[in-house]
């Protein structure tokens, strides 16, 4: 374990929620390490979801993983696409977000859908449906080690939809969706897979065909 891991999941999500984040004050602390420090970091916090994020309320996990997605909030993850450190340390990292959609998501947040805004959803569901929008992972065309990066993030994505949890499997035909008109073949491939052999119920099998198209229909939530 990173020697820095503790103060950094108290940095991240021992915060107060409101309706403006707290790392959006100009006097909001800062962490400084390195880029492999945040990969490394990162990593963690995700596998380790399931039990050490227990201590935080929904809505706090929810204002953290909007913190590390979105780079509105800060520039972490970029470590995982763009950091001066090893393919193997990013693959690590990317493929680390399935074991928050397994271990935090599918455990913490109710199975409604966010795309057609089915009452009922905890104050976590909007981090877990709209990840892949935000995250900047989606987009990898000037990516240093491309190939090896789109491999990890799609064999997160195909493994989320297997997920048995509505609210994982919408999400990770969001994440689909947002990478169709750049992986267009792939993406109709690993949805066809899916949907062949997957039982969903009538609203998640349309939005497989809307992500499969690249024509989802994105919805911003309250974080």
């Amino acid at each position: 374990m990173h020697t820095r891991y503790q103060e950094w999941i108290r940095y991240v999500f021992d915060h107060p929620v409101s309706d403006r984040p707290w790392y959006f004050n100009i006097n909001a602390p800062v962490f400084e390490a390195t880029q492999a420090d945040y990969a490394q970091l990162i990593c963690e916090t995700f596998v380790r979801s399931g039990q050490d994020l227990r201590e935080f309320t929904d809505a706090q996990v929810n204002q953290g993983i909007w913190f590390l997605a979105s780079p509105s909030g800060s520039d972490f993850i970029f470590s995982l696409r763009d950091g001066d450190i090893s393919v193997s340390q990013k693959v690590k990292g990317i493929r680390s977000i399935y074991d928050l959609y397994r271990n935090c998501f599918a455990n913490r947040c109710t199975g409604t859908l966010a795309h057609i805004d089915e009452p009922g959803a905890s104050e976590l569901n909007s981090i877990c449906y709209m990840f892949w929008d935000v995250c900047p992972l989606s987009y990898l065309d000037e990516a240093n080690d491309k190939a090896a990066l789109e491999d990890a993030v799609f064999s997160v994505l195909e493994d989320t939809i297997r997920l048995p949890h509505g609210a994982c499997i919408e999400a990770g035909l969001h994440g689909l969706g947002e990478m169709a008109s750049s992986y267009e073949h792939r993406v109709k491939e690993v949805i066809n897979r899916f949907v062949r052999t997957a039982r969903l119920d009538a609203a998640l099998r349309e939005y497989a065909e809307h992500a499969r198209e690249g024509s989802i229909c994105e919805r911003s939530r309250i974080r």
